[in-house]
């Protein structure tokens, strides 16, 4: 198969021209490396990837030795090897913005890896098509949002495929073994990834159709089970209320409307992906975001009659690429109601081997002029794509939604405008920066609080030695109180923080309001993700300040504030983004006292209720 494809291309190409396109390639890989490593380092990070950071710190210091790994939809675990994975940067690196960069490497791989493949498959110049696909094929910005362990499914299917091209020719215990670890390390990286290597593997055993060739699967297979093992022997038990019955699952998410959803999910990955980035991740007007985007389309369109120039061969290879995509697709939308973007990356491979042949088509072709044309396309595609890299390599103010969709959420949605939305955005590189606030037992309040529990206190476990003694919010808890909002919320009062850090105003001279009692720092169990919540009810809150305070509240926005009062008249509110709110009275100056009247009309998770005490 090897020597047939490699004479296949329509026009040939010397060793020096060979050259050049490994180098072309290379310096591109190089470059999407630095992308995705520099928005690592400027992203916030999931839930996930902060869950994934905890587990990596009590492993890199000895402390647990987790057996189960994440959760899949509540369902079933994988095994804890993304953590022990995660374990050593963590324990080098110490740095919640070096985890973050290091996902992001490794997700990166996929360009070297498929320029490798690429070029082994065909030639040099192949492997530069599939490379620079991998980047165009609309969710190539998936990664980027989820920064966890489905950040490297594209990196782990594109290892299955050189393993499994290894084994194309003698499958030896040696190289099942290899293929039985990179299939073992689809699975880990998304369960989705398991019709790929059950097709690797029913290709490779038709290839060489042995007795021999089944032991050597049945070796990689057993490989990938004893991978799997490890949650099946953990002792500790599954967090109540944390597992999903299989019947609810099987009565709410199999097969939900999948012919609808199977138009909208191709939609999706051949044009919507590249949509979405455009709308939600660039600061572009809607006219420049319509203009980018059908110029998208038409390279897209391009590549595509890119295969028309290929020899009957390669058309056939590109058939096989379609009908493995729209199948991947069918499984997608049968085990899946909706499709969050970490669901479908797992079908971009075979998208990016397609549209790269298109490309192949256009660059091997006769005369010259064929060509520049496709290379001038493909570079303007990939300029496109790469546009919506761009938010993660500043400091964010405010981002855009769809109101009438959320494609990260689901994929198969679209939405025709967007509105911005102010937000207060602490990169992981100014999280860690927050551990210089010390080491002392502390109560910590307001942004500050919700970003370190969130956090699950990390940077201040890796910075002070230990895990400290943190209570979050509460009242009535006994030490020494601390609070943080935003610098940009500072600066809407006229009172002056006691320091800053990373963007991040600290206030000790405060009064915490309510309610009473806080959460201690959460300490991870099997199956469990997020920090635990406190619920407080609807509620009227009546307390006394001093003229020029400023009174907070965090975890709660403005439209579940009923009445904000003070001495009878209405507050004024000074700032109002997210769940931040700050207001103050500014007709009080003259005033003995302020008494406020805070009413909140609806249930609020992790409410924060402070007064910053004016000097």
């Amino acid at each position: 198969m090897q020597t047939s494809l490699a004479r296949t291309p329509t026009a040939p190409a010397s060793a020096p021209h060979q050259r050049g396109w490994r180098a072309a390639g290379l310096a591109f890989c190089c470059l999407m490396l630095a992308l995705h490593v520099a928005a690592g380092y400027n992203s916030a990070g999931v839930v996930d990837f902060r869950r994934d950071v905890y587990w990596a710190t009590a492993i890199a210091y000895g402390e647990h030795f987790p057996w189960s790994g994440p959760p899949i939809y509540q369902l079933v675990e994988l095994g804890p090897w993304w953590y022990y994975l995660l374990a050593p940067v963590m324990r080098l690196g110490g740095s919640i913005a070096i985890a973050a960069a290091s996902v992001q490497a490794l997700a990166a791989l996929k360009y070297f890896l498929a320029l490798r493949l690429g070029t082994r498959m065909l030639d040099a110049r192949f492997g530069f098509a599939l490379a620079a696909a991998v980047a165009v094929t609309g969710w190539a910005i998936a990664p980027l949002i989820f920064p966890s362990h489905p950040a490297v499914v594209e990196t782990a299917l594109f290892l299955l495929a050189l393993a499994a091209w290894r084994c194309r020719d003698a499958l030896t215990p040696g190289s099942a073994v290899l293929f039985g670890l990179a299939a073992a390390a689809c699975v880990h990286a998304h369960p989705t990834t398991a019709t790929w290597v059950l097709a690797a593997g029913l290709a490779l055993l038709w290839r060489h159709r042995s007795w021999h060739a089944l032991t050597m699967l049945g070796l990689a297979a057993l490989v990938v089970l004893l991978s799997l093992l490890p949650p099946w022997l953990d002792p500790q038990p599954v967090v109540a209320g944390m597992r999903k019955a299989a019947d609810t699952y099987a009565s709410h998410d199999l097969a939900v409307d999948p012919l609808v959803r199977f138009a909208r999910l191709l939609a999706g990955l051949f044009v919507n992906g590249e949509w979405s980035g455009l709308m939600m991740m660039t600061p572009w007007k809607l006219p420049t975001v319509r203009l980018a985007w059908g110029l998208y389309c038409i390279c897209l369109a391009v590549a595509l009659a890119g295969v028309i120039l290929l020899p009957r061969t390669l058309r056939r290879w590109f058939a096989v690429a379609i009908a493995s995509l729209a199948l991947q697709c069918v499984f997608l939308v049968l085990v899946r109601a909706n499709m969050p973007i970490w669901m479908l990356v797992s079908a971009l491979p075979a998208l990016a081997f397609a549209v790269a042949l298109g490309w192949y088509g256009w660059l091997s072709a006769a005369p010259p002029w064929r060509r520049a044309f496709g290379g001038a396309a493909l570079g303007l595609q990939v300029a496109l794509s790469l546009a919506a890299f761009s938010v993660f390599l500043r400091d964010i103010h405010s981002l855009r939604i769809m109101p009438d969709a959320n494609p990260y959420v689901d994929a198969t949605q679209r939405g025709e405008s967007y509105t911005t939305v102010p937000i207060a955005f602490f990169p992981a590189r100014k999280v860690d920066a927050f551990a210089a606030i010390g080491c002392a037992p502390a109560i910590l309040h307001g942004r500050l609080a919700a970003l370190l529990e969130a956090a699950f206190a990390v940077p201040l476990r890796v910075a002070c030695g230990r895990w400290p003694d943190l209570r979050f919010r509460g009242a009535a808890e006994a030490g020494a109180h601390v609070f943080g909002i935003e610098s940009a919320a500072a600066a809407k009062t006229a009172i002056a923080p006691e320091e800053t850090i990373a963007g991040m105003a600290i206030y000790h001279r405060i009064h915490a309001i309510g309610p009473a009692a806080g959460t201690r720092r959460t300490e991870l169990r099997r199956m469990q993700v997020v920090p635990e919540t406190l619920r407080s009810e609807a509620q009227t809150w009546t307390f006394s300040a001093r003229p020029g305070d400023v009174v907070s509240l965090t975890g709660i926005g403005a439209d579940a504030i009923g009445a904000a009062k003070a001495n009878g008249r209405a507050a004024k509110l000074v700032y109002a983004v997210g769940n931040q709110l700050l207001y103050l009275c500014d007709a009080c100056a003259d005033a003995a006292a302020v008494n406020w009247e805070i009413a909140i009309k609806e249930p609020a998770y992790n409410l924060d209720i402070v007064v910053i005490e004016a000097e």
